[in-house]
C-alpha cells in the first residue's frame, strides 16, 4: 500500500491506497477527449496532458520520464462550440481550434485565474518565472554559474513540461522492458500545469505522473567517506579503525576509481593495492560499514580484464581477435552480460551499490538517448529484481525528469570556494521543485585542493542539514577531510556537527517517509508556504528541512574582529502558513502553539536560545559552533542517542527534543530501514505529544500504531527541553524521579550551559506509552533563560580571550570576572536551586564587565596580550547588538 499522511486534531491517519500496478501509463478513457490529431489527456482539474500526432497515433506506454497517466478521476465537461473543441475543469478552461496543424498559439490556449487575475497559455509563451529544477551536474562549477532546468512550479501559475523527444519504454519479443526512439513523424506530447502559487499539490500530482520519489535505506542518511585517492587496503582499514578511535560516527565508505586497474573504466581489482578484495570487503562489513565502487563504464571492457574473454564470448565475439568489448547500452544482450559478468560477482563479494559516474556525452545509437537516464534505470531495475529483500540504490547523476524515482544524485566536482558553498544551500532546495530531493554534494568541495579550515567546518555544518552528507575531494595531498587533523576549534565543532547528524536522524527519516507520500522533498524552498511573500522568493540561502525546521546555513566567513558571521535570514509569520496545502485533498496542520514568552508568529533560534518575531528579514550574528536552526514554538524533533552505525530496526535508543511552547505534537515513523516493506503497510508510528498547563509540561509518548520485523517495545529514552528553567520536580507515570548532577540511568538533571532540562528513562514501553509531568517554579518567568544558550558560549569565548590577556602577575583586581560569568552555567548545572541567584549575579557581573575590561587594557603594556583582551572586548559589544 501507499500512504498519505493526514492530520486531524493533532494525529496521523493513514489513507490506503493501492500500490497494486500503481504506475499505469494508460489514463482512463473516460478521462480521454480526441479530436482528430490530437489528444487531451485530463490527469486532474489542474494538469492536462495534450498529444498531437500528424498520423494520429498516440502514445500510450511509459517514457523515461512518465510512468503514470491513471489518476483519480476529476471532474470536466467539453463541447464542440464554434468550431472550437472547448474542455472545462473546476481550475481549467481548455480551447482547441483543430486546423489539422501542430499545436501553436493559432490553435490552443488554456486559461485560468491567479489570485483574482485571468491568465492565458499559449504554444510558445515563455515561461520567464519559472522557480526552476535543478542540473545534471555542478563539475567544475565555482559558485552561482550554472544554469538550471525548469521545473514543474512557477510563479506565473503554470509550467510546462515537453515529454515529446523523450524516449519510451518498449517490451521486447522476449518480455523485457526496453527503451526505445520516439516514432517518425510530427509529434507533441505535453504536460500542462495549472495550479497557481498551489505549489505543493502541483508537486504532490507531478509525483504521481513522473513517480514517486522511494525512501532510501536508512544507512545512506548516515556519514560517506569519500576521497579521489589511489588508498590501498591497509589504508582503509586504517582508516576506518581512525574513525572509531575518535568516536566518529560513519556508514558507507565509498572507494573511487583507483580500486580497478589502469584506466579510466575497470571492472579487475588492483591487486597491487587490494591483494585480496574478498577478505577486505568481509572485514569492513564485519565492522558495520557500506561500500560503494566508483564506475565508469563508457570504455567497455579492455583485454587486460579478468572477465574479458567471458564478456566477449557472452557476445559471439572471438576474445583473441579483439582488443575491446565496447560499451552498448542499447544493446540488451551486451547489457544483460554487462549485469551478469560484470556487476554481480562484485555484489557477491558485498559491494552494496554503485556510484555511476557517467560523465561521457548524451548521445547513442538510439534517437533522443541519453546514455545517463537509462543507465540509472537499468542499474534500478537490476538491483531491484535481484534483491528484492532490500531496497534498490545508487549515486548518479541528473538524469532529467523522473530521475528522483532513482536517487541518490550524485552533484559532481565543484570548486571549494566560499560561492560554491553559497550556492548549494539555493541549489539543493530548489532541486525540490524538480521532484529531485536527494543530492549528494561533495562536502568541502572537489578542488583543487588545500582548503580553509573555516570553510570546511561551515560547508559541513552545511552539509548535516542536506539530503545525504558525503565529504569528498581530488586526489591532491592538501586536500585534507578527515576531520581530526584540523587544529582546533574546528576539529571539534566539525566531529560535533557529524554527531549532531546522527542524532537527528529519526526526524530526518520521518520527513522523508513525508516527502515519498506527497512530493514535498526534505529540503524545499521558502515559498511552498508562503507563495504570496515576495521575501520567501528573495531568501535563497535558507529552506525548510522537513516540516519543522528551518535553516539558515552560514555561507561566509566570520569578522576576524569578534569571531561573528553575519546571516540574513526571513522568518515568516507563523499564522499564514496554516493555509498551506500539503496535498491536493488535504491540508497539513502546522502546529504554532503560543508560547507564554512570544506570540504565535515567533521562532525559536535554537542556536541562541531566544524566541525572534516572525514576518521580517532578521540580521543575526553567529560564532562557529553555532548553526541557525529556527523552529516553531513547541516543535518537537524525535531523535537518536549513542549511534555509530545507522542499524535496522527501531531506533534503541530514543531521544526527544520539545522546544518552548505551550503545546505542540509530531508522530514518529518508523519501518525496518531497509526493506520495501514499507510501501506494505509494515511500519509504526509513535504519537508524541506535550501541553502545558499553569506551571506543569505534560508530555505523552506513546499510542503507537502498526508494526515491522524488527520493531522494538522496550527503548531507553532521553527528552531534553531546551529554553526552559530548571524544574522544582519531574514525575514519570506518577512516580518522581530524582535529581542527579551526573545523570546516568534513569533520573533527570539540569545542563545550565545550554539552559536545558534532560530527562532519561532505562526502559519504556512505546506501545504502553510513558506519561512524563515536569513541574516548574511559578515565580520564576520564562524570560529568565532567554538567549542564556547563546550567553554562555559568548561568554566562553570571552572568557577564553581575556584568559590569553592575563599573567602570573595580577594586573587588575577583577581580571578573573570573565572566567566567573562563563562558569555560571557550571553552577547552575551542579545546583540547579540557586538558579535565580545565579542569573541575578550574571546579570550585575555582565554589567561591570565592560568597565574591568577597559581598566584591565589601560594596565597591560604587552602589545599580544592587548590584542587578546580586545578581542573579548569585540565580541561583548557584540551581545548588546544580540541581546540587548
Amino acid at each position: 500500500m501507499e500512504f498519505i499522511w493526514l492530520v486531524v486534531n493533532r494525529e496521523f491517519f493513514i489513507g490506503e491506497r493501492s500500490m497494486t500496478n500503481i504506475y499505469n501509463p494508460q489514463a482512463d478513457e473516460s478521462m480521454i477527449i480526441i479530436c482528430s490529431n490530437a489528444r487531451f489527456q485530463i490527469l486532474s482539474d489542474r494538469l492536462i496532458r495534450m498529444e498531437w500526432a500528424s498520423d494520429s497515433c498516440f502514445e500510450d506506454r511509459p517514457t523515461l520520464s512518465v510512468v503514470n497517466r491513471k489518476m483519480p478521476s476529476a471532474d470536466f465537461k467539453h463541447e464542440i462550440k464554434n468550431g472550437k473543441l472547448i474542455i472545462k475543469t473546476s481550475q481549467l478552461t481548455l480551447e482547441y481550434l483543430d486546423d489539422g496543424k501542430p499545436f501553436s498559439e493559432n490553435n490552443l490556449k488554456i486559461m485560468f485565474e491567479l489570485n483574482g487575475t485571468d491568465v492565458t497559455w499559449y504554444p510558445g509563451l515563455s515561461d520567464e518565472h519559472n522557480l526552476k529544477g535543478t542540473a545534471r551536474t555542478l563539475d567544475g562549477v565555482a559558485g552561482w554559474s550554472t544554469k538550471l532546468n525548469d521545473g514543474f512550479i512557477s510563479r506565473s501559475g503554470w509550467a510546462l513540461h515537453d515529454d515529446s523527444n523523450t524516449p519510451i519504454i518498449d517490451r521486447l519479443p522476449s518480455g523485457k522492458e526496453w527503451v526505445a526512439a520516439r516514432p517518425d513523424g510530427v509529434h507533441q506530447d505535453w504536460y500542462f500545469f495549472g495550479y497557481g502559487h498551489d505549489y505543493k499539490s502541483a508537486l504532490h500530482d507531478a509525483a504521481l505522473i513522473f513517480g514517486h520519489q522511494p525512501i532510501p535505506p536508512r544507512w545512506t542518511l548516515g556519514y560517506w567517506w569519500s576521497k579521489y585517492w589511489a588508498y590501498t587496503d591497509k589504508e582503509l582499514e586504517e582508516l576506518i579503525n581512525e574513525f572509531n578511535m575518535m568516536g566518529i560516527p560513519l556508514d558507507v565508505l565509498v572507494i573511487d576509481m583507483d580500486w580497478h586497474l589502469e584506466g579510466w573504466t575497470g571492472y579487475t581489482w588492483d591487486r597491487r593495492y587490494f591483494p585480496d578484495p574478498g577478505d577486505f570487503i568481509k572485514k569492513t562489513k564485519s565492522l558495520g560499514l557500506k561500500v560503494t565502487l566508483n564506475l565508469h563504464p563508457a570504455q567497455g571492457v579492455g583485454k587486460h580484464e579478468e572477465m574479458f574473454e567471458q564478456m566477449a564470448k557472452s557476445l559471439g565475439m572471438n576474445p583473441k581477435s579483439i582488443d575491446r568489448v565496447l560499451f552498448d547500452c542499447t544493446d540488451p544482450k551486451f547489457m544483460e552480460s554487462y549485469f551478469k559478468i560484470l556487476h554481480h560477482p562484485l555484489e557477491k563479494m558485498g559491494i552494496d551499490f554503485w556510484w555511476i559516474d557517467w560523465q561521457q556525452g548524451t548521445e547513442t545509437k538510439i534517437k533522443g538517448l541519453d546514455p545517463l537516464p537509462w543507465l540509472n534505470y537499468l542499474h534500478w531495475k537490476d538491483m531491484e529484481k535481484r534483491h528484492n529483500s532490500k531496497r534498490p540504490i545508487i549515486l548518479s547523476r541528473y538524469g532529467g525528469a523522473g530521475s528522483g524515482r532513482y536517487p541518490i544524485g550524485f552533484s559532481g566536482d565543484t570548486i571549494s570556494t566560499w560561492e560554491s558553498l553559497s550556492f548549494q544551500p539555493y541549489f539543493t532546495a530548489t532541486a525540490s521543485n524538480a521532484l529531485f530531493g536527494y543530492w549528494s554534494h561533495d562536502i568541502g568541495g572537489h578542488m583543487p585542493g588545500e582548503i580553509d579550515p573555516e570553510l570546511y567546518l561551515r560547508w559541513i555544518q552545511f552539509g548535516i542539514f542536506s539530503p545525504i552528507f558525503r565529504t569528498h575531494t581530488t586526489k591532491n595531498p592538501k586536500a585534507e577531510r578527515r576531520v581530526w587533523k584540523y587544529p582546533d576549534p574546528y576539529s571539534k565543532l566539525m566531529i560535533d556537527a557529524i554527531k549532531l547528524r546522527y542524532k537527528m536522524i529519526p526526524y530526518i527519516y520521518t520527513e522523508m517517509r513525508k516527502c515519498y507520500d506527497t512530493g514535498i522533498s526534505l529540503c524545499r524552498p521558502m515559498y511552498y508556504d508562503y507563495p504570496e511573500e515576495d521575501d520567501a522568493y528573495k531568501a535563497v540561502n535558507q529552506y525548510m528541512f522537513g516540516d519543522e525546521m528551518l535553516v539558515a546555513p552560514i555561507v561566509k566567513p566570520v569578522d576576524p574582529e569578534n569571531e561573528m558571521a553575519i546571516v540574513d535570514v526571513w522568518l515568516p509569520g507563523i499564522a499564514d502558513s496554516l493555509s498551506a496545502s500539503f496535498t491536493n485533498t488535504t491540508k497539513m496542520r502546522t502546529g504554532c502553539p503560543r508560547s507564554r514568552q512570544e506570540s504565535k508568529d515567533s521562532w525559536f533560534d535554537t542556536a541562541i536560545g531566544n524566541f525572534i518575531k516572525g514576518g521580517i528579514i532578521h540580521k543575526r550574528q553567529y560564532m562557529l559552533s553555532e548553526i541557525p536552526v529556527f523552529v516553531r514554538p513547541g516543535t518537537i524533533i524525535p531523535e537518536q542517542r549513542l549511534t555509530m552505525r545507522l542499524r535496522k530496526g527501531s531506533y534503541r535508543n530514543l531521544g526527544i527534543t520539545i522546544f518552548p511552547g505551550d503545546f505542540g505534537s509530531y508522530i514518529l515513523y518508523e519501518d525496518d530501514g531497509v526493506s520495501n516493506d514499507y510501501q506494505h503497510n509494515k511500519f509504526a508510528t509513535i504519537s508524541i505529544e506535550h501541553e502545558t498547563k499553569s506551571n506543569v509540561k505534560i508530555i505523552r509518548i506513546g499510542r503507537t500504531k502498526g508494526s515491522f520485523n524488527g520493531f522494538l517495545h522496550q527503548r531507553w529514552l532521553e527528552i531534553r527541553l531546551p529554553g526552559t528553567v530548571p524544574p522544582k520536580k519531574v514525575i514519570v507515570n506518577n512516580t518522581p524521579i530524582e535529581w542527579d548532577y551526573r545523570l546516568r540511568a534513569d533520573g533527570w538533571t539540569y545542563n545550565g550551559f545550554t539552559a536545558s532540562t534532560i530527562i532519561r528513562i532505562s526502559k519504556v514501553d512505546i506501545v504502553k506509552g510513558v506519561r512524563i509531568e515536569i513541574e516548574h517554579d511559578a515565580n520564576i518567568q520564562e524570560n529568565q533563560v532567554s538567549g542564556l544558550k547563546g550567553l554562555m558560549t559568548r561568554l566562553d569565548r570571552i572568557a577564553y580571550y581575556s584568559t590569553l590577556a592575563t599573567s602570573w602577575k595580577i594586573t587588575h583586581p577583577e581580571e578573573r570576572l570573565p572566567i566567573e560569568l562563563a562558569q555560571t552555567g557550571n553552577r547552575i548545572s551542579r545546583n540547579p536551586s540557586n538558579y535565580i541567584k545565579e542569573i541575578i549575579r550574571l546579570r550585575k557581573g555582565i554589567k561591570r564587565l565592560p568597565q574591568v575590561m577597559d581598566e584591565f587594557m589601560e594596565k597591560i603594556e604587552d602589545e599580544e596580550r592587548r590584542g587578546y583582551l580586545q578581542k573579548a572586548i569585540n565580541i561583548f559589544n557584540s551581545l548588546k547588538e544580540m541581546f540587548g
